[in-house]
């Protein structure tokens, strides 16, 4: 069973042991030993090496494994050796090729000096790299420079001190591999260099995924494990089920009268809202259901559950491109939000609605300009951010704003003439 900590996470550097020896415990310990047996399959004649490279695979989708696990707030190593099917580790070894390619292009171009330089900004980029493809999943995301940068600045000083600690465990694991390598016999010194590679691994990414554990409020990313507070939503527990048995006897229709009754006379739980959500999109009122998005987005932004709402918004805005959060602080912190995670698309629709829906807003010719920018970077949708800019150049009053727009206006391709 794993252990989910709830309060707040204890400093990475007052459990620098137990991260050293996270590898070495449960399920990690077993997945550890299990890839560094079948690592003896790599001896195979002719086929070995693609049996070596599926075994480094596993130990990758593990790996991530651990980060998704601990950046959750699970900190007990997770059971599943090869659970990480979203595609997201061919995603990191493509991140991978990219860095030695990088580097090998700076040592070629640039020669030693150069190269040096270069593998050392990417030694420190790229656990904010990992970490960021953690968080979204998104490849182009991670390998924006800005995106490690802007990972520092939220974190600060703590993420340098990660650095060296992820190149203290890289190096003494080198450094274990090559010791072992001379004083040992040749199969046994190979699993050995192996375990110890893997142990590196595993710790590493431990460490990596603590350390969103630890500033994930400063990250803006929610732990799952949190979803699993004990007796968080007792009070609606009862409704739930009374819902929940309208629905299986086949009449929706009554779960969704009950929910609609409960839900305009008191506050219930973020459950209740999802169910009755669901139900209002099955049952096709349209109106309804956007009238309904406003509310539970609103609750979903106080509740600090960022990424449902984000899905939220997504799906509404599919629905009524018209469709505005209630609050235009939660609209504006949706958008940044959208953006940074590489979702360009919807940070560009939410600006756009919130242009049309406030058009006489102090930063609404903001809005445009930024949505623009995002369609044409993004999507190639000139002409959509062409009507995007000027809406906002009419009216804007800022000068510096104005000269901005007309810029940007200025950059867009000339429309062709039928």
């Amino acid at each position: 069973m794993s252990s989910i900590h709830r309060d707040t996470p204890e400093p990475f550097w007052q459990r620098l042991r137990a991260i050293t020896l996270y590898p070495f415990r449960g399920a990690a310990l077993a997945s550890l030993v299990a890839l560094t047996l079948a690592s003896l399959l790599g001896m195979i004649p002719v086929v070995g090496w693609v049996v070596a490279l599926l075994v480094w695979i596993g130990a990758y989708k593990y790996a991530f494994e651990v980060l998704r696990a601990t950046a959750d707030g699970r900190l007990e190593a997770p059971e599943v050796v090869l659970g990480t099917g979203d595609g997201v580790v061919a995603r990191l070894i493509a991140m991978q090729l990219v860095f030695i390619v990088v580097v090998l292009a700076a040592l070629l171009v640039g020669g030693p000096i150069i190269g040096l330089a270069v593998l050392a900004l990417v030694a420190f980029m790229q656990p904010g790299c990992v970490m960021s493809l953690a968080l979204d999943g998104s490849l182009s995301h991670a390998l924006n420079p800005s995106t490690p940068l802007a990972l520092v600045g939220r974190i600060g000083w703590p993420y340098l001190a990660v650095f060296g600690l992820l190149f203290v465990i890289q190096a003494s694991a080198l450094t274990a591999s090559v010791w072992l390598a001379r004083w040992m016999p040749p199969v046994i010194a190979d699993l050995a260099v192996t375990a110890v590679s893997f142990w590196g691994l595993f710790a590493a990414f431990h460490l990596m995924g603590y350390l969103i554990y630890q500033y994930h409020e400063a990250l803006g990313y929610e732990p799952a494990a949190r979803d699993g507070l004990p007796g968080r939503h007792a009070p609606d527990a009862d409704l739930l089920g009374e819902a929940e048995a309208h629905v299986r006897d086949g009449h929706p229709d009554a779960a969704l009268e009950l929910l609609r009754a409960e839900t305009r006379s008191r506050a219930v739980s973020l459950e209740v809202h999802e169910l009755y959500h669901r139900l209002l999109r099955q049952s096709g009122d349209a109106a309804a259901l956007t009238g309904h998005a406003g509310e539970y987005l609103n609750l979903l932004m106080l509740e600090r559950e960022e990424r449902r709402a984000l899905g939220l918004l997504r799906t509404t805005l599919d629905a009524n491109p018209d469709f505005v959060p209630a609050q235009v602080e939660h609209a504006q912190a949706l958008a940044e939000r959208a953006r940074l995670a590489g979702q360009g698309q919807l940070a560009a629709d939410t600006l756009a609605a919130m242009l049309r829906a406030h058009p006489r807003h102090p930063d609404a010719s903001r809005w445009g300009l930024d949505a623009a920018l995002l369609l044409v970077e993004r999507s190639g949708r000139d002409d959509d951010a062409r009507a995007l800019l000027q809406r906002s150049l009419e009216r804007c009053e800022d000068p510096g704003l104005q000269s901005k727009i007309e810029a940007a206006m200025k950059a867009l391709p000339v429309p062709e003439t039928a």
